[in-house]
């Protein structure tokens, strides 16, 4: 009965009501989604660089480097002779694998991979399937066959049969390798990663394009990346999976003193990238918390004045036989409607907008972030309530002093 007339008097007055509810959802939303994206996309940056285990590639930036290697973002850096991946392969106690990544082109924006059918025996782990498999048709087993990710194959329309022209550098624009035609053999199946939007060939296609496509054509600039990409063949980047956990530092020692490779390990570079972010984290972080200060306030100071307001409506109530401690309850439970409710709905809201930026994410780059509720997002809400609660004493001590103040009058 009690919380029957408690949620009826709360919307007695539905401007008032809905106001407290909007500001207190808005609150908890920002901050919800503020956790939920810095969680989810540090999950899924992590997970898009499991298969890539190492990378050696030329001195330059190792965040450009994994960028564009990893997440076929930014530009490639310069590349290295094809010796340095049989060099590796010799290394037989340290390297399970290396395998050869050349960029430097692209179709309707989707960048071409010029790599070896090797790349199709990687898994991300040893109880994990292959990273790379097929949907439908076969790998490419000589050049101009390209095998094309999920995302290319739903927004080209190309199927596998289809032909293709390539262009030269990374934008949709770039001028059109009109000599020779890329035939599709093969589609991949989703691997829940940027290579969703990749097309793979053999390696020889990307050398062949840069080595007679050119001719009696525009030279290529300086800082063209495809720029030394010959018929002795040159490379961008080369993945390797380590025998162990032990080699592989082994490897990274031996390229520490080297002026003319680098070797990165991907997840390692993410965290750094995270952990850089994390200072500007500490600078947004504040910001949340007065918004939800701010929100409390402004909830704590409206329902005071509500209350103030209802002394009227409790007068009745109390001379219906009312005690005084119903109508603490129903103050109470009015405040525990709104900053409950409130912060539910802030936490649908801030859970829905973050769900709405990962497909928006996955579409634009293929990084796919979690579905999955993040623990930190349900601790702040569930924190947001506390303090709520705790606060929401104020306007029932309020409403004690003055019906006292009211009690001392008539008497």
């Amino acid at each position: 009965m009690i919380h029957k007339i408690a949620w009826q008097q709360l919307w007695s007055k539905p401007l008032t009501t809905t106001l407290l509810l909007i500001v207190m959802a808005l609150a908890v939303a920002l901050s919800v989604l503020v956790v939920s994206l810095g969680s989810g996309l540090q999950r899924g940056l992590i997970a898009a660089t499991e298969p890539f285990t190492l990378l050696v590639g030329s001195p330059g930036s190792s965040q450009q480097f994994v960028l564009n290697t990893v997440f076929l973002q930014d530009k490639p850096l310069a590349n290295i002779p094809y010796t340095e991946v049989d060099q590796l392969r010799n290394k037989t106690k340290l390297v399970k694998q290396a395998i050869p990544l050349a960029f430097g082109d692209s179709m309707q924006g989707y960048r071409l991979v010029g790599t070896e059918p090797e790349i199709f025996t990687i898994r991300p782990s040893s109880n994990q399937p292959e990273w790379l498999r097929l949907a439908e048709g076969k790998p490419f087993t000589k050049p101009f066959e390209a095998v094309i990710g999920q995302d290319v194959a739903q927004h080209t329309g190309l199927k596998v049969g289809d032909t293709f022209y390539s262009t030269h550098g990374t934008l949709a624009k770039g001028k059109a390798h009109e000599n020779q035609p890329f035939t599709v053999v093969g589609l991949l199946a989703n691997t829940n990663g940027p290579y969703n939007q990749a097309i793979l060939t053999s390696i020889e296609s990307i050398w062949d394009l840069h080595t007679h496509g050119h001719a009696n054509k525009t030279p290529i600039k300086e800082t063209d990346p495809t720029k030394g990409l010959s018929a002795k063949g040159d490379v961008t980047a080369i993945m390797i999976e380590p025998v162990g956990f032990g080699q592989a530092y082994t490897l990274a020692s031996l390229y520490v003193n080297r002026k003319d490779a680098q070797l990165v390990f991907p997840a390692q570079v993410i965290t750094q990238l995270f952990n850089l972010m994390g200072r500007g984290e500490k600078l947004w972080q504040p910001i949340g918390y007065l918004l939800i200060a701010l929100a409390m306030l402004v909830v704590l100071v409206t329902a005071y004045l509500a209350t103030l307001n209802r002394l009227r409506d409790y007068a009745i109530l109390k001379a219906l036989g009312a005690s005084q401690k119903q109508l603490y309850s129903i103050l109470g439970q009015q405040t525990a409607y709104v900053i409950g409710l409130g912060a539910i709905l802030g936490w649908l809201l801030g859970f829905s907008a973050y769900l709405g930026i990962a497909h928006w994410l996955n579409a634009s780059s293929a990084i796919i972030m979690p579905a999955s509720i993040s623990l930190a997002s349900i601790q702040l809400t569930l924190l947001c309530i506390f303090i709520g609660l705790l606060f929401g004493l104020l306007p029932i001590l309020a409403f004690h002093r003055k019906a006292k103040q009211l009690h001392d009058v008539m008497n």
